[in-house]
C-alpha cells in the first residue's frame, strides 16, 4: 500500500486486491474438507476423528466464506481459519488506519496516540471482533513497516515496540508476546537468506490453510499401519513424515492454485499505470 503511494480513495481497490489474492485460495481449501468428510462418510459412515464440522447451514457456509466465524457465532471448517478472520478485519481496518499513521508518522506524540487508540480498541467486543483482541500483534508489525521505511527513528521503534509487546503480554499473555516481539526485532535488524526458508516463504500461505487437511488425511491412512497407540519412536518419526507431506502438497497447492489468483490480484491496481508516486523524505533512524 504504503510503495504504491495509497490514498483513502483507493480502499475498494486495496480490499478488493486482497480479496483476490487469498480468499478463493482459502475456499478451495474448504472444499477440498467438504470433500474429505463426504469421503469419509461414503467409505467409513462416519467422519475421520478429530475433524470439525459445523454442518451446512446457511450460516455456517456463509460464516465460512466471509471468514466472521467468532463475529457470527460459527465453528470453523478448518480450525486454524480464525486468524484468517483476524486478517480480513485488519484488511477492512487499514486502508483507513494507514494514510492516518504515514500522515502523523514524523510527529511522535501524535503517532503515539493513534498507536494508543488502536491498542484500546481490546476493550471493544474483544470476544467478537478478534482484530481488537489481537491488535497488539498488528501494532507491532506497523511499528516494524514504519522503521523498515524509514518513517520513525531507531529509539522510538525499539521504545514504542517494547510498551507494544507489554500490551500483547497483557492482552495475550507471555508466549505470545516473547514470540512476536523476537520476530519483529530479527525482522527488523538481522538480514539473513537461504534457499530453505526462501521456500518455505513462497509456499506459507498454501502451507497454513492446507496442513491441516493433509495431516487429517494422512494421520487417518497411516494410523492403520502404526496403530491407535504408538510408541514415542513412532511418534517422533511420523512428525517428520506428516511435516513432509505438508510442506509437498502446499507446494503443489501453490502452484496449481494460489500462483494462479497471485499473478491474478496483481492485475488489480492500487493506481492507475500512469501514476507518479511522490517523493517522501525519510527520518534520521538514529
Amino acid at each position: 500500500m504504503y510503495t504504491a503511494n495509497y490514498e483513502l480513495k483507493d480502499a475498494g481497490r486495496f480490499f478488493l486486491k486482497r480479496m483476490v489474492r487469498m480468499a478463493p485460495p482459502a475456499w478451495i481449501s474448504i472444499l477440498i474438507i467438504f470433500a474429505i468428510y463426504f469421503a469419509a462418510l461414503y467409505m467409513n459412515g462416519r467422519p475421520i476423528e478429530g475433524m470439525t464440522w459445523p454442518g451446512t447451514s446457511l450460516k455456517a457456509i456463509l460464516s465460512n466464506l466471509l471468514f466472521s466465524f467468532e463475529f457470527m457465532g460459527v465453528q470453523e471448517y478448518i480450525e486454524v481459519y480464525w486468524t484468517l478472520e483476524v486478517e480480513f478485519q485488519f484488511y477492512l481496518l487499514i486502508p483507513f488506519l494507514l494514510p492516518l499513521i504515514v500522515k502523523f508518522s514524523h510527529n511522535q506524540f501524535i503517532l503515539s496516540l493513534i498507536l494508543l487508540g488502536i491498542s484500546c480498541t481490546y476493550f471493544i467486543y474483544p470476544d467478537r471482533i478478534l482484530f481488537f483482541k489481537n491488535n497488539s500483534f498488528f501494532l507491532l508489525g506497523l511499528l516494524l513497516f514504519l522503521y523498515r521505511m524509514n518513517l520513525v527513528t531507531r529509539n522510538y521503534f525499539i521504545y514504542a515496540a517494547g510498551l507494544a509487546a507489554i500490551a500483547c503480554y497483557l492482552q495475550i499473555g507471555i508466549s505470545a508476546a516473547c514470540a512476536s516481539v523476537i520476530s519483529v526485532f530479527i525482522i527488523a535488524f538481522v538480514k539473513f537468506q537461504n534457499p530453505i526458508t526462501n521456500f518455505l516463504g513462497i509456499i506459507s500461505f498454501s502451507l497454513y490453510i492446507t496442513h491441516h487437511n493433509t495431516g487429517i488425511v494422512a494421520e487417518f491412512i497411516l494410523r492403520n499401519f502404526y496403530g491407535p497407540d504408538p510408541s514415542e519412536m513412532v511418534k517422533f518419526v511420523m512428525f517428520f513424515v506428516y511435516l513432509g507431506l505438508a510442506i509437498t502438497f502446499a507446494w503443489i497447492f501453490y502452484k496449481v492454485v494460489e500462483e494462479p489468483f497471485m499473478n491474478m490480484s496483481k492485475k488489480v491496481r492500487i493506481k492507475s499505470k500512469n501514476y507518479k508516486k511522490q517523493p517522501v523524505t525519510p527520518v534520521d533512524k538514529k
